[in-house]
């Protein structure tokens, strides 16, 4: 959509309308120079620069995204209109239209003659629920989770109800035998349950606490005013990996709040409130001497606590809906996008040398924390900080990531090994609510892992790489390792490098390839790492660890071409491992030539691996960062193809850049990243 040609469009629709009616002279009090609004306008431009760019994936802070274009066209031209849907005389078309699109998010959750209307914000569509929650059990309190939005806590103060803050299981769920233990009290009239908490985007196990809720005569509030577009997978047959019976729980409880204006792409405030009851209207009863006169059909502010609202609102979801209908395929399919992306980055986050994953997502929100050292909360606590300022005023290519502060036991449950010497610690959170992000995750992931990266260095005060004079090809033989994690191998080191790389290598996409069957894939691994290390080791091309924890493989400018012109020898050893699957592996050889850089010298990066117990250690690190440096100094460039996301985020945390298009192995096969990074 082009907002250039359909913005004009809503001024023809109003000025048509308008026509209907007659001249009129406007009076000189509304009338503006031209000149002097330019002035004003430019003014305002200028103000709006100082804002966050939340449409770009580069933003990962909070849960916020610009609206679709065609939710700004509908309330644009409906604005010019100015209704007023709190009676129907406001606003006639406008409240047909929140009828609709009430009717539709009802079906979302599974309602069957829902009762609801649009509200300004989540906050409002709460406290009506919560009103409702009161005018229905006089005298009996409400029930959430002490992680849920503190609205409710703030809600009850307002209503004078009484709060109950329920303890959390260690995913930030509500805790069910707390739970119980209150609601044998008899004290509790409704239980809050989040289907998306705000921070951790935790489920409630609503279908859980429902029956227990039933058991004790209470009621039962959603608040899915982040998640409740998830329905859209939730109570679908293709859920991502979501557990479905939260969902389809929703049907069976009393109300549900769900805010358009965030994964509904919606302009802010648009949220709504909706009743499984019919006759919760009767909570809302009033009368207006000087409203409610144009039909005798239920006005929407006959079922609502706010008064005046904007018909606009109602207008730009209307439209929105006609053309990304609430249904998995629609609408669901950019929930989905964001859900592949969270899942992905937490399994990028589980491989990285220097990110730690907080907890793995239920929804879209990703929480993760540097891997500091040491490891306590108040050295993770003050990396969290660095990272969020250094990659937020970066003067190039800055990233905009936001912060949970989670308290010591929240954080200890979750990982026992860190040391305890803060109260709390910052939690690293980004809300990927834009189908965007699955699109640029690896390029993401990658300027985190940079930003974490630097600093962690400026925390160690540890250089990485070697110093030498520019200019002078240096030998891995010639030039000590910059620090006691790093070594050149020799043969002697060959056997345990070998069972090292088949093991990190065996669930890699290159390898199911080649080798499809497991028990085969791992007979066969030993002998094909074997042929690369020798390669690599007739080169001087191999680092290691003292341990031999970590490997690199690399071939040295010029490598390259010796090896290729040894094809019919390679050949041979291939087909001696690998038998008829040599010919897969010389598929790839053949894609992989064609696009490999002959035109300048390099280094040529080809495996590397890190043992599973040490992954976190950073030696992958100090590996690429010891080849990069001997690169550097020669004045060369460094080529590598990577095959998996993790590989290619290690590579471009050190300035790789991605050099043209992936190499796409056929037969549905897996793809490899080529990347190329300058001398530095």
């Amino acid at each position: 959509m082009d907002l250039r040609y359909w913005l004009p469009r809503a001024v023809d629709v109003i000025e048509r309308w308008g026509e209907r009616f007659g001249p009129y002279t406007p009076h000189r009090s509304h009338q503006i120079d031209d000149d002097e609004f330019a002035l004003a306008f430019e003014r305002l431009s200028k103000r709006l620069d100082d804002n966050y760019p939340f449409f770009h994936p580069s933003y990962a802070g909070q849960m916020v995204k610009p609206p679709h274009p065609a939710a700004v066209v509908g309330y644009v031209t409906t604005m010019l209109f100015n209704p007023n849907n709190h009676a129907a005389e406001g606003g006639p078309a406008t409240t047909e239209m929140e009828r609709e699109v009430i009717t539709a998010l009802g079906d979302m959750f599974g309602l069957t003659e829902p009762l609801g209307h649009l509200t300004t914000s989540g906050t409002m569509a709460n406290l009506e629920a919560l009103y409702v929650a009161r005018e229905s059990h006089p005298g009996r309190g409400v029930a959430f989770s002490s992680e849920c939005h503190y609205t409710h806590e703030r809600m009850c103060q307002v209503l004078a109800m009484e709060g109950h803050r329920v303890p959390v299981d260690g995913l930030g769920r509500i805790e069910l035998d707390a739970l119980e233990g209150l609601l044998r009290t008899g004290r509790v009239g409704t239980v809050v349950v989040t289907t998306g908490t705000t921070g951790l985007g935790a489920v409630d196990p609503v279908h859980e606490v429902l029956a227990l809720a039933r058991r004790y005569g209470a009621r039962v509030h959603v608040d899915a005013a982040y998640g409740g577009f998830y329905a859209l997978l939730g109570r679908s047959d293709r859920t991502e990996g979501i557990d479905a019976a939260p969902w389809r729980a929703i049907s069976a409880c009393d109300s549900v709040v769900v805010d358009p204006h965030k994964h509904g792409l919606q302009p802010y405030g648009c949220g709504a409130v909706l009743f499984n009851d019919p006759h919760a209207r009767r909570h809302f009863a009033h009368d207006s001497p000087y409203t409610y006169f144009t039909q005798s059909e239920l006005h929407l502010g006959e079922i609502s606590l706010e008064c005046s609202r904007s018909g606009a609102a109602a207008a730009a979801l209307w439209l929105t809906l006609q053309l990304l209908p609430l249904t998995r395929d629609g609408f669901g399919a950019q929930l989905a996008a964001s859900r592949r992306a969270a899942v992905r980055w937490a399994d990028l986050l589980v491989e990285s040398e220097v990110l730690e994953l907080y907890q793995r997502p239920e929804l879209d929100i990703v929480t993760y924390v540097p891997a500091a050292r040491p490891w306590s909360l108040s050295a993770v606590d003050a990396a969290s900080g660095r990272l969020l300022h250094d990659s937020m005023h970066a003067p190039q290519d800055p990233v905009f990531l936001s912060v949970l502060r989670a308290d010591a036991d929240a954080f200890v449950r979750r990982h026992p090994g860190v040391v305890r010497d803060a109260d709390t610690a910052r939690v690293m959170r980004s809300v990927l609510i834009k189908p965007e992000a699955e699109l640029h995750l690896d390029q993401l992931h990658a300027r985190v892992e940079q930003f974490a990266s630097r600093s962690a260095d400026e925390q160690d005060e540890r250089p990485v790489g070697t110093v030498s004079q520019k200019g002078i090809p240096v030998s891995l033989s010639q030039v000590p390792a910059t620090s006691g994690a790093v070594r050149p191998a020799s043969p002697a080191d060959a056997e345990e490098l070998v069972a090292l790389l088949a093991a990190a290598f065996f669930d890699d996409p290159l390898t199911r390839w080649i080798t499809p069957d497991d028990r085969r894939r791992a007979e066969v691994l030993p002998g094909f790492f074997r042929v690369f290390l020798d390669l690599s080791l007739e080169h001087d091309g191999v680092l290691t660890t003292p341990d031999r924890s970590a490997v690199l493989l690399f071939l040295p400018p010029g490598a390259w071409e010796q090896v290729e012109a040894r094809g019919d020898e390679l050949e041979r050893r291939f087909r001696e491992v690998l038998g008829d699957e040599a010919q897969a592996l010389a598929t790839i050889t053949a894609l992989q030539a064609q696009r490999h850089p002959v035109d300048r010298p390099h280094y040529y990066a080809s495996f590397g691996a890190v043992r599973a117990d040490v992954r976190k250690s950073g030696l992958m690190s100090e590996l690429i960062g010891e080849m990069v440096a001997r690169a550097d100094v020669a004045g060369c460039g460094t080529y590598a193809e990577a095959s998996s996301p993790g590989g290619a985020a290690s590579c471009l945390r050190f300035g790789f850049e991605y050099a043209g298009d992936d190499i796409v192995l056929p037969d549905d096969g897996p793809r490899l990243r080529p990347l190329w990074r300058e001398p530095q």
